[in-house]
């Protein structure tokens, strides 16, 4: 199936369309591995297009729209509809060592917003879906021998929104961004995700590790535990701002999961959280 652009050129960019309350879905046409699982989505699942952009979900309330903005520049494009509830970004994912990985963050900036979005402002995670996500995809990997690292990615770039969002990614060149089924997984574990609400597992943020934050990963994939914002090392220190805005902004928190040799200072940061509220978790207790 070949999806069509989004709205020619001289019609407004970005048109308001009356919806009840919904997932949205966004994939961005500049983008290969965005196009790839947006494509997987309508062949796979019953969407039905409504509109140059647009395709509807035909039993549930979960809408895909194309985009011709770049995802990392789409603030607040949940606005394009009413009542949306939650958002997924489909997209691609670049690394300088081009490894083959499927990964999944929340957006948001711990310093500057060279990347899209704000400065210092992180947008609301989605702990639930992110987790559902990352063990959706691992559990594709592993049943079919599939090439491919899962993880999380730390907490980075934009765009700015103001509802629950998770980024859903296949990387890291454009042999994996145009991998069929690496798309059709992207596309099932996004899907999967969608069912959110139905989670009853506790919640956390990460704090420490690297980029990819495998030992957070691990504590994702090896329990119930749901995990949105993380702050890598490279970002710190993590002040109180920031650690306000991660607990407030990362849905019913009631845990940090600490890498605890991945983050320096730790005993401080330890404090710090637990004179907010926050119990607090090495990843070796699990």
């Amino acid at each position: 199936m070949v999806l069509m652009p989004p709205c020619k050129e001289g019609k407004p960019l970005i048109e308001r369309i009356t919806c009840s309350p919904m997932i949205l879905i966004v994939a961005s046409s500049q983008d290969p591995a965005g196009m790839n699982i947006a494509t997987q989505l309508i062949e796979h699942f019953p969407f039905d297009r409504e509109g140059d952009d647009t395709y509807v979900h035909a039993d549930k309330d979960v809408t895909l729209h194309i985009t011709g903005l770049r995802a990392i520049s789409a603030d607040t494009i949940e606005r394009t509809f009413t009542s949306v509830e939650a958002l997924f970004f489909i997209t691609r994912h670049a690394s300088e060592k081009g490894v083959p990985t499927l990964s999944t963050h929340a957006p948001g900036n711990f310093g500057s917003a060279d990347l899209g979005g704000r400065e210092k402002t992180l947008c609301p995670a989605n702990p639930h879906a992110q987790s559902i996500g990352l063990r959706t995809m691992r559990d594709h990997v592993k049943n079919d021998d599939m090439p491919y690292d899962v993880s999380f990615e730390a907490t980075h770039h934009g765009p700015y929104t103001e509802v629950p969002t998770t980024f859903l990614e296949i990387g890291s060149s454009m042999e994996q961004w145009t991998d069929e089924k690496a798309g059709y997984v992207v596309a099932d574990a996004t899907m999967t995700a969608t069912r959110y609400t139905e989670a009853q597992s506790p919640v956390a943020i990460g704090v420490g590790g690297g980029h990819y934050p495998y030992k957070i990963t691990d504590v994702a994939l090896a329990t119930e535990w749901s995990i949105g914002h993380i702050i890598p090392r490279y970002a710190f220190p993590l002040g109180m701002d920031m650690a306000r805005q991660m607990i407030e902004k990362n849905g019913p928190t009631s845990a940090a999961i600490l890498d605890w040799k991945g983050t320096p200072q730790r005993s401080s940061y330890k404090d710090l959280l637990e004179q907010m509220g926050i119990k607090v978790f090495k990843t070796k207790d699990f």
